[in-house]
């Protein structure tokens, strides 16, 4: 952060020096920001969800929750269904997985009570058998005198063996210091310090928040590091309220801006998502009924997608052409990053147009994209400087191996000079989400795009 953000370091620095605040660094090198930090937790790469796993452990078992946030702000309290189960039960498997499908089936993964169809995104709801779900939770003692079965859903005592916070307290007592110690390279005394100074940050009038580099979401187990984050970050009731929450550091001014306005295969402006092929795009009914939430944000989707859809194509977007509906492409399979450079890697894709990154150097696997590059029969590269993308072809570490070599790459490289930031006007979203107009300093040199 304090290399690539740093206006949004100076106010880590300075929260430490007139609040006290306690700068905890977990990165494998040292670096300006471990050097600015309080503590620097060297681990090993690619251990973060242990990492992550121990701390949501150790509070837990030393009961460092925000207990008054958890109980009425998080779903903690909310019992599962009885079908349920985790994966000590099934040997690495939660219940629904679908070993020739090879995906999972989440409808054992409902509250109690819910209806399978729609309830993933609703709050809690009457209980098929009224009369029999009062008796049996008045006999757990999980609901009082005067409550319904359509509360009894909750066990505000936690207690409950179903109810979400039981079900993840059994979830992470692997995740103990000593698995830590063996998994992340970090000893159990530094690791202990550590999750004591951060279990601190927790209460009515204490906060604390969790910063992590782009890093974190290019793992291939990135989704569940994000996730368990969130968890430890509700444990302690620091989602929602000032000085809290996790900010994703993006690589650099307006990445998170691109996202924004849609650069993704599977997302639309606005964060609507794509319609996929034989999934819920045969018609816009169908793609509101599969995408629309009961309750909250997105229950307002139809609006959303209406707005957009008359926003695209104007006065032609109306009620009975389903409002252009299907002038918007269909995503047919995996078009993510990794899913175009394997199918590239096996000869699959014939050109590239490049910009504004640098998969030479800043992919996951930049070997395996360098070389994916050479089963190409053009490549365009727009950028200020030649990077390794541009001249792969004569200068990467597999030419160099001889792992690739120059004479027997055929792919046409194109290198179009672009224009700097500071060489045009207009907008870009900066490292706390704003967005923000800025005037050129000066004119790019020669023929760069204006």
């Amino acid at each position: 952060m304090a290399e690539n953000h740093p206006v949004g370091f100076q106010w880590v620095i300075e929260a430490r020096e007139k609040n006290k605040a306690t700068v905890i660094h977990v990165d494998p090198r040292f670096t300006r920001t471990s050097a600015m930090a309080d503590i620097w937790v060297p681990l090993r790469c690619g251990s973060d969800i242990v990492f992550l796993g121990g701390l949501i452990h150790y509070v837990l078992e030393n009961e460092k929750y925000f207990r008054e946030y958890v109980v009425h702000y998080t779903n903690a309290p909310t019992l599962l269904r009885e079908d349920f189960r985790d994966t000590e039960d099934l040997d690495g498997y939660f219940s629904g997985w679908d070993p020739e499908k090879k995906i999972y089936d989440p409808t054992t993964w409902l509250y109690e009570g819910s209806p399978e169809k729609g309830a993933l995104f609703g709050g809690p709801l009457p209980h098929p058998d009224k009369d029999k779900a009062q008796a049996g939770h008045e006999k757990r003692g999980i609901i009082g005198p005067g409550q319904t079965a359509e509360t009894a859903q909750q066990d505000f005592t936690l207690q409950h063996p179903r109810c979400v916070f039981q079900v993840l307290k059994k979830h992470f007592a692997r995740y103990t210091p000593e698995m830590v110690e063996q998994s992340c390279g970090v000893p159990k005394e530094s690791f202990k310090k550590v999750a004591e100074a951060y279990c601190s940050a927790s209460g009515p009038d204490k906060t604390g928040a969790i910063c992590y580099a782009l890093g974190w979401t290019q793992h291939s187990n990135g989704v569940q590091i994000i996730r368990a984050a969130a968890i430890l970050q509700m444990l302690l009731g620091n989602m929602g309220r000032p000085g809290g929450g996790i900010m994703a550091l993006r690589g650099h001014a307006s990445i998170q801006g691109s996202t924004d306005i849609a650069t993704l295969y599977d997302i639309l402006p606005g964060y609507l998502p794509s319609p996929v092929f034989k999934r819920d795009s045969a018609s816009l009914k169908e793609y509101i009924t599969y995408n629309q939430a009961k309750t909250g944000l997105w229950s307002n989707f139809d609006k959303y997608i209406i707005s957009f859809l008359k926003a695209y194509y104007g006065d032609a977007a109306t009620p009975e052409n389903d409002f252009c509906f299907d002038y918007l492409p269909r995503v047919t399979g995996d078009h993510s990053h990794f899913g175009y450079w394997l199918e590239m890697a096996d000869g699959k894709v014939e050109g590239l147009f490049l910009m504004g990154q640098n998969p030479g150097v800043g992919g996951a696997n930049a070997r395996l994209e360098r070389k994916a590059l050479a089963k190409l029969k053009w490549l365009v590269v727009r950028d200020m400087v030649e990077v390794e993308p541009a001249s792969f072809w004569y200068n990467s570490p597999e030419v160099k191996r001889g792992e690739l070599s120059t004479e027997a790459i055929a792919t046409e490289v194109f290198l179009f000079p672009a224009s700097g930031v500071s060489e045009k006007s207009g907008t870009f979203t900066n490292t706390q989400r704003l967005l923000q107009f800025h005037e050129k300093g000066g004119d790019p040199p020669g023929d760069s795009p204006k």
